[in-house]
């Protein structure tokens, strides 16, 4: 009997189920199956035994392998739909695998790559279950991954309409506790009204009515309670004092009491007191989350993305956002523009640069009729190609927040609310012990409602909070006019800005009402034609305002264009040498001239210039005077000096006005003053690269163009540049609203420590209280930042 009552108890060493007294014997340790037994061989076959020191029986159950289950990945067809980005040398695929569950699971599936030579890597996202994985389709295919996924226990959920279905599970399991520890303190106080009325009633009675609430208190412990020792367990893994810890002591503390007290015939306990705390902590909790979801920045920036491209409808082009892409338009993307969605190319071939993507700078060439990803760069000629998917805008700022134009930081930093708690925890420890005793000298009735109140009402959330949703709703309302930040950290570091560098064309001029004139031999038609077909294959404002002075309906092909950043274009047309841009570009003398200079070469023949007069944006020089106070300035200009008169007038005296300088120059200026002074960099975002990145903050400003402009940290449309004043102003201004969150919430704890200190509130008041407390903060945040706005006309 003992022995089978033994075996009856032992615990799968993989999962930890019940091996229902079979268990499978491997290498002295139990397993409830062979499915179980196969992945602990997977592990100790790689040397991965590690998975199971981080949770004890971290593993899913695998019953059985169905050999061929995923056959049906073996079809390119299939494996195509379900790709992120496919290569030669380098595919990408998003994985939805919904038994991620611990720590240990983390660890297994980012270390897959161990199992197959062919995964590059592999990445977690814990929070929506998903696992990103690079792999080489020339080592390795995503049926044998996705085999490797279903021997290790974590299945993946393979649909191809997987990312747009949300996880309500969270929810349920959340309505789920909410609602049995409603229904057991309801009842526990039904039971209780005897006591709580004065009635009398038979002893008998009396001790089936505890039992029954003994009973009903165990869920409550058990399951609705789980969160906040699990919680608090897996801080003091980490050697953490979280803030979950205080509360799961407060709950352990009332129930030992009870248990203590029904078991001794001494009192009934306070079961009451333990469920109606429990259930307003969840309640707390949970309303607590709906108002950070309800009143939180939005953290989805991405789909105000600026991004435009041209759309061809019945031969005409216009710039369209992407956002407003559907399936099966027909777009030109021109030279250096990213592709915004999957598409089929129209044209004969294209040259793409998948470096973004891939980290590889070398450009794959593809024929007409291929299939083009997201994220791809058109090196070369503008190409057409016809949309199959909509544009996935976190797509987008996945390449956006590349980590190629990332700083060296510390990724892995503790948080602000770990950090407080390392120290805010201790703390209340040591007065929850401190009350105790000198409690248990005055009133030893009070001991464990004062204790526990100091537990559950001490929270560093609401400290926590404050700089995170400040910082959001500042995003948010400068998303809302049209400038966008890759995030919220970009706002802490414009507090520190000192020095602000514009570049002059399409920075601080501006394309509208340009004054072009034509300077040299007259052009015929064709000619004209000739420049606007090239003039059209770049994104650079001067090029623009060439294709919108010519203003031309010719669809002439362009072959063997070649664009230098800060010189020009070249490109062979029916047979035709054409070059536009600098003189030196060209192969002229620069002539004097008293606005931007764009030479034409058409074959051997110098042509003339156009000479493109400056538009200065209104209300540039009220900017000017608006920044002038805390900040230098400088301009950094590809341009001839011909402005220079004209730009002193709008900036301060001995403001360095630095002309003819080449993207090499702007980003050796950038590096020198960075060396004295933080430096925000304001560039058209083409030529300007290399400054955007170098400089502490970068500003990339767009207009109709395409605007995706990866290496700079903020993107502001044009017509916003003079409200430059406001947004920092706002941004600077977002310090106070969090200064004074720090202060509520400190005053918060004090008088709530206080109270529960002298025994004026009891658990259950301290379980409404302490989610208030963050409520008010996130409340403060928000609306304090949308008065400032207010205030600034931002509205």
């Amino acid at each position: 009997m003992s022995s089978l009552s033994i075996k009856e108890k032992t615990t799968c060493y993989h999962c930890g189920e019940d091996c229902k007294g079979q268990p499978i014997w491997h290498e002295q340790r139990s397993f409830c199956c062979f499915g179980c037994q196969t992945v602990f061989e997977l592990l100790n076959e790689k040397d991965l035994c590690d998975y199971y020191s981080f949770e004890s029986s971290p593993g899913n159950r695998l019953s059985h392998f169905i050999k061929d289950k995923y056959l049906f990945l073996d079809e390119d067809e299939i494996v195509s739909l379900l790709l992120d980005f496919q290569s030669e040398q380098l595919s990408k695929i998003t994985f939805s695998i919904p038994s991620i569950h611990c720590s240990s699971c983390i660890w297994l599936l980012e270390n897959i790559h161990r199992f197959d030579d062919g995964i590059i890597s592999s990445r977690i996202n814990f929070s929506n279950k998903k696992l990103l994985v690079d792999f080489n389709p020339s080592k390795t295919s995503l049926r044998k991954i996705v085999e490797l996924l279903y021997q290790l226990s974590y299945e993946p959920d393979i649909s191809l309409d997987q990312r747009s279905t949300p996880n309500k599970s969270t929810d349920k399991t959340t309505f789920l506790k909410i609602g049995i520890a409603g229904f057991c303190f309801g009842n526990i106080m039904l039971l209780a009204f005897p006591d709580y009325l004065g009635i009398e009633v038979d002893s008998e009675f009396v001790a089936y009515f505890t039992y029954i609430s003994l009973a009903l208190s165990l869920p409550v412990l058990l399951y609705c309670s789980s969160e906040f020792f699990l919680s608090a367990v897996g801080g003091l893994r980490k050697r953490l004092l979280n803030i979950d810890l205080p509360i799961a002591i407060g709950i352990l503390a009332l129930f030992t009491r009870s248990l203590y007290e029904i078991l001794s015939r001494t009192g009934p306990g306070y079961l009451d007191s333990l469920a109606a705390l429990v259930f307003f902590l969840l309640i707390g909790r949970w309303v607590q989350n709906k108002t950070y979801e309800g009143l939180t920045f939005d953290r989805n920036f991405k789909s105000y993305f600026p991004l435009a491209v041209q759309r061809i409808t019945k031969g005409i082009k216009k710039n369209t956002l992407v956002t407003n892409l559907e399936v099966n338009d027909q777009i030109e993307i021109r030279n250096e523009e990213i592709i915004p969605c999957d598409s089929i190319l129209m044209s004969k071939e294209a040259l793409i640069d998948y470096s973004f993507v891939t980290g590889e700078s070398i450009p794959n060439r593809i024929q007409e009729g291929s299939k083009i990803f997201a994220g791809g760069k058109i090196k070369g000629p503008a190409t057409r190609m016809t949309v199959i998917k909509q544009v996935s805008q976190s797509y987008l700022t996945q390449l956006w927040n590349h980590a190629s134009f990332e700083e060296s930081t510390t990724t892995n930093a503790p948080s602000l609310i770990d950090k407080i708690s390392q120290y805010f925890t201790p703390i209340v420890l040591f007065i929850a012990v401190a009350a105790g005793g000198y409690w248990w000298v005055a009133d030893e009735s009070k001991v464990l409602f004062v204790v526990s109140s100091v537990l559950i009402v001490a929270c560093p959330c609401a400290l926590a909070l404050a700089t995170p949703f400040a910082l959001g709703a500042t995003m948010n309302v400068l998303g809302s006019h049209k400038i966008y930040l890759k995030g919220s950290h970009v706002i802490e570091k414009i507090w520190r800005i000192k020095k602000i560098v514009f570049d002059k064309t399409g920075t601080i001029t501006t394309g509208a009402n340009q004054k072009v004139e034509w300077h040299g031999i007259k052009l015929s038609n064709l000619e004209r034609e000739y420049i606007y077909a090239l003039a059209s294959q770049s994104v650079h404002p001067l090029s623009q305002q060439l294709v919108t002075h010519i203003n031309s309906n010719t669809q002439l092909k362009v072959s063997k264009f070649v664009e230098e950043k800060g010189k020009g274009v070249e490109g062979e047309i029916e047979g035709n040498q054409i070059k536009i841009g600098s003189a030196s570009f060209v192969g002229i003398a620069q002539t004097q001239s008293e606005g931007s200079f764009i030479a034409i070469k058409i074959n051997d023949e110098i042509k003339g210039y156009f000479e493109v007069k400056s538009q200065f944006r209104k209300g540039l020089k009220k900017m000017i005077d608006g920044l002038s106070e805390p900040f230098g300035f400088a301009i950094l200009s590809g341009d001839n000096d011909l402005e220079k008169e004209n730009l002193s007038k709008f900036f301060p005296q001995n403001t360095p006005l630095l002309f003819n300088q080449s993207p090499q120059d702007k980003l050796a200026a950038i590096q020198k003053y960075e060396k004295h002074e933080r430096t925000m960099m304001i560039g058209d975002g083409l030529n300007d690269a290399g400054a955007l990145k170098t400089s502490y903050v970068g500003v990339s400003v767009a207009e109709n163009m395409s605007s995706f402009t990866p290496a700079s940290e903020i993107i502001l449309y044009g017509d916003q540049l003079t409200n430059l004043p406001k947004f920092i102003s706002l941004a600077n201004k977002s310090r106070g609203v969090i200064l004074i969150g720090f202060i509520i919430s400190f005053i918060y704890n004090i008088l709530g420590l206080c109270l529960a200190v002298a025994g004026l509130i009891t658990p259950v008041i301290a379980a409404i209280l302490m989610p208030l407390s963050s409520i008010s903060v996130v409340l403060l945040s928000t609306l304090g930042v949308k008065f400032i706005s207010s205030t600034l006309s931002l509205k």
